[in-house]
């Protein structure tokens, strides 16, 4: 019995030692969410001037690089839009 709880805490010493830095995961703001939610409403809408300014608020405070991405994507899908507009 003692080797048994011997061995299994000698395993669980060595296995925490093994692990390294886990993945670390950022939420993003809930403003970020909510400027490029907005964003999308009003491109749906045709407001294509007032869905870049959202998707341009939403870029200044996005805390990874996917959500800056999609930002800037969409910034860009807005601008060839206000181009074909006019």
């Amino acid at each position: 019995m003692r080797n048994t709880i011997a061995a299994a805490l000698l395993c669980l010493a060595l296995l925490s030692g093994c692990q390294g830095k886990g993945l670390a995961v950022i939420p993003q703001d809930p403003h970020t969410l909510e400027r490029y939610s907005l964003g999308l409403r009003y491109k749906q809408q045709g407001r294509y001037l007032l869905a870049r300014e959202q998707f341009q608020l939403a870029l200044a405070t996005s805390r990874d690089m996917d959500m800056s991405r999609s930002c800037q994507a969409e910034i860009a899908a807005m601008d060839r839009a206000i181009r074909e507009e006019r």
